[in-house]
C-alpha cells in the first residue's frame, strides 16, 4: 500500500507563522531557516594571499551595483581598500558577473572566471576573461565560450590551460595564441576532467597538474567506454527525456584510466608507466619538487593497498617506493606534501592504528615518524621553509578540529589553535600568517586573522548573527552513551528551552553512521542544527549518536563497520534507543529517526531490521541496496559483490522490508545522480508486493541535495509535518 504525500498539513502552515513567547523572544519559523537569509551570517570569501604573504586579496559584494569588487587587505597596517571593482569588468558592453578570480605570478593580470554553471558535485563549467590591471583591457578565452573547465593560470604566469570539449587547451596569455594539447577527446574520452564517479567518491574534479616549471602538464586520460549507462528521466516536458551517465555500480566495470605528460616545448605527449592491470584507480598524481619527476598514486581495485610511484616525466618510467596496505581499506587524503629544499615526503598512514604524519626520503626509506598517539591527524596544511608541519588533528578531543605544527624531526608537537571547536585555514605562502575560520556548536563561523604560532592579529569578520538573539535557543550537550558490551559512543542532545526534567518528551533522533563519518562534533551546524532547534520548540527533544564505524576514533573503531555497512550502525542505533527510554523525561512510545542518504538508508534499517524501536521515520535520498550504488564507495567497505555475498545481503533493505513497522515517510529527487530514484522505487515494489504501508513524497527532477527555488521550504515542511502528526 502507498500513500503519494502531496498533502501540506495544516500544523505546517501554522508553522510558517510567527509568534512570540512571554520573553518577548521569538519561535523560529521554517521561512526563517530555508526561505530566508537573515540567519546565514557572512564570511570572507574568495581569499588568495599575494606570493610575497604581505597581502591578501578577498571578495566583497557591492551593494550598490549588486557585483563582487576585489579588495586587498595589507597584514601590517591592517588596512582595506577597494583593488578591482566588479563594475569595472566589462567586456563587449557587458559586466562580467564575476564568481572567482585568480593572479598571475606578477601581478599583472587578473584571471575571472564568470557565471558558474554546476556540472556535478565539485565541477563547475563557466567563461573564463584575462583583466590587464594597468590598461583594464579585458580578453574571453575560447571566444567568450561558457563550457571552460579546470581553468589554470601556470606557475609562471605566462599562459592559462583549460579543458574544453574533453581536451586541454593552452592560451599564451601575452599573444592570445591558443594550443590544443590534447585531440581525441569525445564524450567516453576525458582528457583533463573526470568522470562521474572519480568525482563522486575521490573528491577530484580537475584532472590536470602544470609542472613547477610551467613547461609540462601532467594529466589523467578517462576512457569511460566500457562503464554502462544509467539513464535519469526528465518527466517535466510533455514528451519525456534521458540523460544518459556513466555510472558503475559495485562490481560493474570503471574507467580505464592513463597518465600522461604533454611537453609544452615539443609538444610530445609521454605516457607514465602504471602498470598492466586496467582494473585499478589513480586518485592523485603529484609534481615533486622538480619538472623530472612525477609522483603517481596507484590503488588496487579492492582498495586495501595504496602505491606511491615516481615516474621520469620524459620516459614515463616508474618505480614504487611507498606501500601501504590494510586488512580493510586504505583512505585516500589529500596529505603528501614534496618539500621544496630536499627530495622528501611528508606521508601519512593509518598503520599504526590511528592517522600519523610519517617523513620519507624519495628512495621510499622512512626518515622519520613525526607524530604519534591515539588521536587522528585530520589531514596535513603543509610545511613552512623553517622546518614546520602544519596540520589538523583530534589530539585534544575526537569531537573537535584543531590547528598544530611539529618539527621535520619530530619534535615540538604543539597546538597553535587556541579556542576549542572547529578550525579550517588558509596558510600564507611563506606560513608565517593565517587566516581562521573557526567556529563551535554554539558559535557561527568566525574569520580570523592569526600569526603562525597562533597569536591573533585581528578579527576579519567576528559574523555576528544579530536575529540570533532574538530567539531561546537551546544548543545541543555533548554526552557519552555506553552500550551494552561496554562501547563509549559520543552523542548529543538538544532540550526544549523550557525543559520540565518531570514531563515525558517524544524525541526525534537525527542519525548517518557511514564509515569515517562524525556527526556529533563541536561545530557551528547551520540550518540543519537551526531545523533541530526548531523542533525543540514544539516539544521534541533531539538526540543524536555516532556509532561504531564513524571517523574520529582510529582505524579499528572504522575498520568494524567493513563488510556488513548496517551491521553496528543498527546495533549501536539500538543501544541509542535503550539510552534514551532509560531516561524519565523520554516517552519511550514516541521515538523518531530521520536522516539524509546514508542517513536515509540507517532509518530504513531501523524501521525495518531494528523494528519496533521507533514509531516514526523519515528517510531522505536512502540507498536501499549495495548493489545499487557505485563501485569505488561501496567496494570500499563491502568488497566486491562476488566476494561477499552474506554481507550485502545483510547490509540491504530489502531483507528486511517485511519487518516494517511504524509511520514511514520516504522522500526522493527523480534525477538523484548519486543515490538513484530506482533505490526507492525497488522498496517501493517491495512494501507494495507484502501490503506494508508507507508515505512517499517524490521531487521532480531535484538532485541528492533535493534544492532550487523553494524546494527546501517545501522539503522540511513535509518532514516537520509529519513527525507533528505522528509522533
Amino acid at each position: 500500500m502507498i500513500k503519494f504525500y502531496f498533502k501540506v498539513f495544516s500544523i505546517s502552515i501554522i508553522l510558517i507563522a510567527c509568534t512570540t513567547n512571554a520573553q518577548n523572544k521569538k519561535h523560529l519559523t521554517l521561512k526563517d531557516i530555508y526561505d530566508s537569509t537573515k540567519l546565514n551570517g557572512t564570511r570572507v570569501e574568495n581569499i588568495q594571499w599575494n606570493p610575497n604573504s604581505s597581502t591578501y586579496t578577498y571578495t566583497k559584494n557591492n551593494n550598490e551595483s549588486g557585483f563582487l569588487d576585489i579588495y586587498e587587505h595589507n597584514v601590517s597596517s591592517g588596512k582595506d581598500f577597494v583593488l578591482v571593482k566588479g563594475s569595472q569588468l566589462v567586456y563587449k558592453s557587458k559586466i562580467i558577473s564575476m564568481s572567482h578570480y585568480s593572479w598571475t605570478k606578477d601581478g599583472k593580470f587578473l584571471l575571472i572566471e564568470g557565471t558558474e554553471t554546476a556540472i556535478w558535485r565539485h565541477s563547475r563549467q563557466a567563461p573564463f576573461y584575462l583583466f590587464n590591471i594597468t590598461t583594464k583591457k579585458i580578453i574571453a578565452l575560447a571566444n567568450n565560450s561558457s563550457h571552460l573547465r579546470n581553468v589554470k593560470l601556470s606557475p609562471d604566469g605566462k599562459y592559462v590551460g583549460f579543458v574544453r570539449n574533453h581536451n586541454i587547451y593552452v592560451v599564451n596569455i601575452l599573444t592570445g595564441n591558443e594550443k590544443e594539447i590534447t585531440h581525441d577527446g569525445t564524450e567516453n574520452i576525458l582528457n583533463g576532467e573526470f568522470d562521474w564517479v572519480y568525482e563522486e567518491e575521490f573528491g577530484l574534479a580537475d584532472a590536470w597538474r602544470w609542472s613547477p616549471d610551467g613547461t609540462k602538464i601532467a594529466f589523467w586520460r578517462v576512457d569511460q567506454t566500457r562503464v554502462k549507462i544509467f539513464h535519469l528521466v526528465d518527466e517535466m516536458g510533455i514528451y519525456n527525456s534521458v540523460f544518459n551517465l556513466k555510472y558503475p555500480k559495485a562490481g560493474e566495470q570503471n574507467s580505464i584510466i592513463k597518465i600522461g605528460i604533454a611537453d609544452l616545448t615539443n609538444g610530445k605527449t609521454t605516457w607514465m608507466d602504471i602498470g598492466k592491470n586496467d582494473d585499478i584507480y589513480i586518485p592523485r598524481i603529484y609534481w615533486t619538487n622538480s619538472s623530472s619527476k612525477l609522483a603517481i598514486l596507484r590503488l588496487n581495485r579492492r582498495q586495501n593497498h595504496l602505491e606511491m610511484l615516481i615516474a621520469n616525466s620524459t620516459t614515463g618510467k616508474s618505480k614504487t617506493i611507498i606501500n601501504d596496505s590494510d586488512s580493510c581499506w586504505v583512505d585516500i587524503q589529500d596529505d603528501i606534501q614534496f618539500l621544496k629544499k630536499k627530495d622528501e615526503i611528508i606521508w601519512t598512514s593509518e598503520k599504526s592504528g590511528f592517522r600519523h604524519i610519517y617523513l620519507y626520503d624519495y628512495s621510499g626509506n622512512l626518515i622519520k615518524q613525526l607524530t604519534s598517539g591515539q588521536w587522528e591527524v585530520s589531514s596535513v596544511a603543509g610545511v613552512s621553509n623553517d622546518g614546520w608541519c602544519y596540520f589538523y588533528g583530534t589530539k585534544d578531543s575526537p569531537l573537535q578540529q584543531n590547528i598544530y605544527r611539529v618539527r621535520l624531526d619530530g619534535s615540538g608537537v604543539e597546538r597553535i589553535s587556541s579556542d576549542p571547536g572547529w578550525h579550517d585555514a588558509i596558510f600564507s605562502p611563506d606560513f608565517k600568517y593565517y587566516i581562521d575560520y573557526y567556529s563551535n556548536i554554539k558559535t557561527p563561523t568566525k574569520t580570523i586573522l592569526r600569526k603562525s604560532d597562533g597569536s591573533l592579529i585581528s578579527v576579519l569578520d567576528e559574523n555576528k548573527i544579530a536575529e540570533l538573539d532574538n530567539y531561546n535557543l537551546r544548543y545541543p550537550e555533548f554526552l557519552k552513551v555506553k552500550t551494552s558490551d561496554g562501547v563509549q559512543l559520543n552523542a548529543y542532545i538538544i532540550k526544549p528551552y523550557n525543559f520540565d526534567p518531570q514531563k515525558k518528551y517524544p524525541v526525534i533522533v537525527y542519525g548517518y553512521g557511514g564509515p569515517g563519518s562524525q556527526m556529533v562534533v563541536d561545530r557551528w551546524g547551520g540550518s540543519r542544527t537551526l531545523w533541530h532547534q526548531f523542533m525543540t520548540e514544539h516539544g521534541y527533544i533531539v538526540f543524536c549518536l555516532d556509532n561504531r564505524g564513524t571517523g574520529g576514533r582510529g582505524k579499528s573503531f572504522k575498520d568494524l563497520v567493513y563488510g556488513d555497512l548496517g551491521k553496528w550502525a543498527v546495533n549501536d542505533q539500538i543501544e541509542g534507543a535503550k539510552f534514551l527510554a532509560s531516561l524519565p523525561y523520554v516517552d519511550s512510545s514516541r521515538l523518531g529517526f530521520w536522516g539524509w542518504s546514508g542517513g536515509g538508508y540507517l532509518t530504513l534499517m531501523m524501521m525495518t531490521k531494528a523494528a519496533g524501536y521507533f514509531k516514526v521515520g523519515v528517510a531522505v535520498a536512502p540507498v536501499t541496496d549495495f548493489h545499487l550504488y557505485d563501485a569505488p564507495w561501496t567496494e570500499r567497505y563491502m568488497d566486491l559483490p562476488k566476494n561477499n555475498i552474506k554481507g550485502y545481503n545483510s547490509a540491504s533493505v530489502f531483507t528486511y522490508s517485511d519487518k516494517l513497522k511504524g509511520k514511514l515517510l520516504i522522500i526522493h529527487g527523480t534525477t538523484d545522480d548519486n543515490v538513484h530514484f530506482q533505490n526507492t522505487l525497488q522498496l517501493v515494489n517491495k512494501f507494495e508486493a507484502e501490503l506494508k504501508p508507507f508515505d512517499l513524497m517524490v521531487y521532480p527532477n531535484r538532485n541528492h541535495r533535493i534544492s532550487g527555488g523553494k524546494t527546501q521550504l517545501d522539503l522540511f515542511m513535509k518532514i516537520t509535518g509529519y513527525f507533528m502528526k505522528n509522533l
